[in-house]
């Protein structure tokens, strides 16, 4: 069993558990969005109906510092409708550049079934049209469905290399940080990023806050000394390594996509103690090879499909 242990209060003292032997903890990636909308709070507490106790979300911020559960830096126009419940049209609507109240006027909680992301979702159920969530709603909602188990993976959207999207990373760590405090929800939390520089502020801040670090090669992210690293060399003498290099910047947790590991990475980040949780693993046979390779949790559009399945194959899932 792998937990992260820090003190809370002077009197108390808190375990988080990311993973159990021979267990699979199941993620709900976005909430649920294989069957309804993603990022909506609906799609949240559809987990918490269901028992899995674990999700994965997104956060960027306003233009007036208010943090946001969305997946990308821009409003995806397969997913959002405008003041007159039109699909919008443009794809460079960047949420960084507008206020929570303007944000407001757009709405979420359908798919344009005519898009790519439409038909990658077709079964996906719509729901009645709703503002876009700050994470402050969706920390409410989750501090009054407190599960046994409840793990919160927030995920920092963050770029090194694109500006004006975000603000600088210390500012973003410290504004979520702050939000999870005020909800009392810091025993259920680890942080994630693509972008290592979000990870170091939040060690700098208090190296006891569980952080675990995303990696994926498809985006060509991986090199020596990338920008998404924050300037690390990955393959060098020391290193040998992504999961050693997690574990050297003292990480908690490896959160690599699945299409990128062997089995053999999983041990080695075993040998360094470090939890291995992949991402987006939405079919049988693939969630099936991640089991085998001895992952501690995956991250899943189709939480249901996963517990279902473990629990016709008598795999122990939490």
């Amino acid at each position: 069993m792998v937990c992260i242990s820090y003190g809370v209060r002077k009197q108390s003292h808190f375990k988080l558990i990311l993973s159990k032997p021979n267990h699979i903890k199941i993620y709900g990636h976005r909430g649920a969005r294989g069957d309804l909308p993603e990022n909506t709070l609906r799609s949240f507490k559809y987990l918490f109906e269901n028992n899995i106790s674990a999700y994965e979300t997104d956060i960027v911020l306003s233009k007036d510092l208010v943090p946001i559960i969305n997946h990308d830096f821009r409003l995806n126009p397969a997913l959002t409708k405008d003041s007159e419940g039109d699909w919008i049209k443009s794809d460079d609507i960047k949420i960084y550049n507008l206020t929570y109240e303007q944000l407001s006027k757009f709405t979420i909680g359908s798919i344009n079934k005519k898009s790519k992301y439409g038909r990658k979702f077709y079964n996906q159920k719509s729901l009645p049209e709703q503002e876009i969530p700050k994470l402050s709603d969706l920390l409410e909602l989750s501090s009054r469905n407190i599960l046994d188990g409840l793990l919160i993976n927030l995920e920092i959207k963050s770029t090194p290399i694109e500006d004006n999207l975000t603000p600088k990373p210390d500012i973003m760590a410290k504004l979520i940080i702050n939000e999870v405090n005020k909800f009392k929800l810091r025993d259920n939390v680890i942080y994630s990023s693509f972008d290592w520089r979000i990870l170091r502020e939040i060690k700098t801040l208090d190296p006891k806050i569980p952080r675990a670090y995303l990696t994926s090669k498809k985006r060509g992210k991986i090199y020596d000394k990338s920008p998404w690293l924050d300037l690390m060399p990955v393959y060098d003498k020391n290193n040998l390594g992504l999961p050693k290099l997690v574990k050297k910047l003292g990480g908690n947790a490896w959160h690599p996509r699945h299409k990128d590991i062997k089995r053999q990475d999983v041990r080695i980040s075993h040998d360094e103690g470090l939890p291995v949780n992949v991402w987006t693993v939405n079919e049988e046979n693939d969630m099936m090879r991640m089991i085998d390779y001895g992952v501690d949790g995956i991250m899943t559009d189709y939480p249901l499909r996963l517990k279902e399945l473990c629990e016709r194959k008598n795999i122990r899932w939490f």
